[in-house]
């Protein structure tokens, strides 16, 4: 079993190309599935368990998080991306292994990942919205990664994103609906307002799920036109822009 752990490593590194062969895979699952069942000697599922997290951990703790120290920014978020599909790689024929050992495993938590990479990515959409380039590929797949965790365990890492993206556009655009009113004529704020809501619409459909883009546009409605109802009635009866 150590020398499977060890093939999985250097095949999620890229040291090793040479993919495991049929033989070999029933091998290490019949050795893991064995050593699992036997009772005479006592079950070995104990040690087996404590190869299959230690694996992980060291992972984690020897590759993920030196690779990801004193990166910020985009680099970080291709870093992450990068790792994670290596990580993938080592989790697959991990857990195939070590299928046998499914009884005996309790998932409680999950790996913990910070909120830095939230604000990372609302950090990037807002300087697409300023007109500054940016890898639009990457904030994807990052958002992606989100989703795909969210999946596997029993934290919300995407509905936290949610979360934190809805509250980014509320204050944006609450913002944003104020300094219209200030500034603009019914006509103009009605037509900035819903040319705004199509553009940010168009942007948003890259990257996010149905689901989230339904509430996007819903969050940007109510700060453009429900929340400002007073604002805008005034706006109408006003005429034009506040005198300064």
């Amino acid at each position: 079993m150590e020398e499977a752990i060890e093939k999985v490593k250097r095949l999620a590194n890229g040291t090793d190309q040479t993919p495991f062969t049929s033989e070999e895979y029933m091998m290490y699952f019949s050795c893991a599935f064995f050593f699992s069942s036997i009772r005479f000697y006592g079950s070995y599922t104990g040690i087996l368990y404590e190869k299959f997290i230690a694996a992980l951990h060291d992972n984690i703790l020897g590759v993920i998080l030196p690779a990801l120290d004193g990166k910020e920014d985009v680099p970080l978020l291709m870093e992450i991306m990068d790792l994670w599909s290596k990580y993938k790689i080592l989790a697959h024929w991990l857990l195939r292994f070590f299928e046998p050992l499914r009884p005996f495993c309790s998932i409680t938590r999950g790996a913990n990942i910070s909120d830095v990479p939230y604000k990372l990515i609302c950090d990037g959409i807002n300087q697409e919205r300023a007109g500054i380039m940016v890898d639009r590929d990457i904030i994807k797949a990052a958002i992606r990664l989100f989703v795909e965790v969210d999946d596997k365990g029993k934290r919300f890492y995407y509905r936290n994103f949610e979360q934190v993206l809805l509250t980014d556009i509320d204050a944006r655009y609450t913002k944003l609906a104020q300094e219209w009113i200030s500034d603009c004529s019914f006509d103009e704020y009605i037509g900035q307002a819903l040319d705004c809501i199509d553009m940010e619409e168009t942007r948003m459909v890259y990257y996010l799920p149905r689901n989230t883009m339904a509430n996007v546009v819903e969050v940007m409605k109510y700060e453009f036109l429900e929340k400002q109802t007073r604002s805008v009635v005034e706006l109408l009866f006003r005429g034009g822009p506040r005198s300064r």
